[in-house]
């Protein structure tokens, strides 16, 4: 493929990507990960604080980008905001992410990497959490970003690369832990694949006879020289974010500590628990009872044949470092008991390239060019079912079990909820100073504290309090309140609302409120 028909290539999958993440951003409700990063960036906007939390949330970076991508996009104050204005970074990360293979061209071919731009532009996974408001697309990205320009170092030995190496690793250090589970495996990559490399380049560095010791070395402390910078980089960007701009510096040492209650996750103490093949499952072949069947076996397959080629042929040291790499992560990430499927993005996207690298193999096996033209419409076929399943998945099932992406998600009935409490209190005297009492298990509130935050008096409780009770009270269902009897009716239950699916909250208005609330009702429908 010659070089303007990549570029054409590139640009189809970027529009392609744009058409598949962009619209209807706010078609699903927020998921509780989603609610509480934005309560984290209304904080930020609204009075320019963010203090990292060792013990959850991840990162600053998700919030710090998205900060100023609604600063540029003039967006309204944060009780003002809607999905859209949410999810407008993470779109952006995972296009921009199409483009950034660009930098493995020369090291995979460009057949392979308009290949894993088309696969990365119609994945499922890849579309469906460019469009959720947390860092996994994101970290996807300057993960990329680190190991394209290490690969163009390498290439080049450029200080420059070196550089945006050390920046991609800063930025994926300050967007999740989870980013040192990367490094292991780039690390074991780069051994296995310098152990390999090491008699080839003995052999050069012997023929090489006008090369004397003192250049070697003057090359040699140039490398570390690079090494140094590298890291000097990646280290300023984890002091800037961590230290959220030298307003928080015990953010540095909460950067360490936090591996302390992650790590008793991994080992099992979460309700995240799954088996090892909970990542493998939703990619391979997922199909729960009155569903479609979900599949990516098509990049699943693609990627197995990369692999070998890139292990058995006569291939790049890129080639051979993303076999070794991707299993790896992808094997850390199916070993460790903790698991949400948003985390298979880390390993996704190697597993996509070696697709790449798989379509191409295919191809060039085929001979004759009738028969390759049937391959190519072969792929070009399923990759189309993979677009149509990634719609399916975004705009048809996108708050529905069904879907292998869906988890723990808020379900669209608790928005009725919110409308309910909303109206309820426009028409009760305090307006939105009206007290409202949440009553329930912190998960099983979810997103409430988002939808809920126009108003200016709301408590959260994990028990029932004595009384008085507010005006408004949300409780959680399985707390069996029964608010409506215990108080003689002074309380009356006005409707029973779903959060997540088989969690419902009650909610319980006070009498007087609830007959000047329906009294505003007769009044809009009375004819004048």
């Amino acid at each position: 493929m010659n070089r303007w028909g990549a570029v054409a290539a590139v640009l189809l999958a970027l529009a392609g990507a744009f058409a598949l993440r962009l619209p209807q951003l706010d078609l699903r409700p927020l998921h509780n990960d989603e609610a509480v990063n934005a309560l984290k960036l209304a904080e930020l906007w609204q009075h320019g604080r963010y203090r990292y939390d060792p013990d959850e949330f991840h990162g600053p970076s998700l919030h710090y980008f998205c900060r100023a991508v609604l600063r540029l996009a003039a967006a309204p104050e944060p009780a003002d905001w809607t999905g859209t204005h949410l999810r407008l970074t993470p779109v952006l990360f995972g296009v921009a992410l199409i483009p950034l293979l660009l930098l493995f061209a020369d090291g995979l071919g460009r057949g392979a990497v308009v290949w894993a731009a088309v696969f990365t532009a119609v994945s499922g996974a890849t579309v469906f959490y460019s469009r959720y408001f947390i860092h996994e697309t994101l970290l996807v990205f300057f993960t990329t970003l680190a190991l394209g320009a290490g690969w163009r170092w390498y290439q080049t030995r450029r200080a420059v690369w070196a550089a945006i190496a050390g920046l991609g690793v800063g930025l994926m250090w300050a967007t999740k832990e989870t980013f040192v589970i990367t490094l292991g495996a780039v690390a074991v990559a780069l051994v296995a694949v310098a152990v390999t490399e090491h008699r080839a380049q003995a052999a050069m560095a012997a023929a090489d006879s006008g090369a004397t010791a003192t250049g070697r070395a003057r090359q040699h402390r140039t490398w570390l020289w690079h090494v140094v910078l590298a890291g000097g980089v990646a280290g300023a960007i984890w002091l800037l974010f961590f230290s959220s701009f030298f307003t928080n510096w015990l953010g540095l040492l909460d950067s360490f500590r936090t591996y302390v209650p992650w790590v008793k996750r991994a080992g099992g103490a979460s309700p995240h628990i799954h088996p090892w093949y909970f990542y493998l499952e939703r990619l391979a072949w997922f199909h729960p009872p009155k569903s479609p069947v979900w599949s990516e076996g098509l990049i699943l397959a693609l990627a197995a044949v990369g692999t070998g080629v890139s292990l058995l042929g006569k291939k790049s040291a890129l080639h051979r470092f993303l076999a070794i790499y991707t299993p790896t992560l992808t094997a850390a990430y199916s070993v460790i008991s903790y698991k949400t499927p948003w985390c298979l993005l880390s390993f996704w996207q190697g597993m996509i390239l070696l697709a790449g690298v798989g379509a191409v193999a295919v191809l060039d096996a085929v001979r004759g060019r009738a028969l390759k033209v049937a391959v190519v419409a072969v792929l070009a076929g399923l990759t189309a079912q993979l677009a149509w399943q990634a719609w399916r998945g975004s705009f048809v099932f996108f708050a529905d079990r069904r879907n292998p992406y869906v988890y723990a998600q808020t379900v669209p009935h608790l928005l009725k909820l919110v409308e309910r409490v909303e109206a309820v209190a426009a028409a009760a005297p305090a307006g939105r100073e009206t007290v409202v009492q949440v009553i329930a298990p912190e998960h099983d509130y979810g997103p409430l504290p988002w939808y809920l935050r126009r108003l200016k008096h709301v408590g959260w409780y994990d028990a029932l309090p004595g009384e008085p009770f507010a005006p408004m009270v949300i409780v959680a269902a399985r707390l069996d309140a029964r608010l409506d009897d215990k108080t003689g009716r002074r309380w009356i239950m006005v409707g029973l609302f779903e959060q997540r699916p088989g969690v419902f909250l009650e909610l319980y208005v006070e009498r007087e409120l609830w007959t000047r609330f329906v009294s505003t009702l007769k009044r809009e429908v009375e004819p004048e």
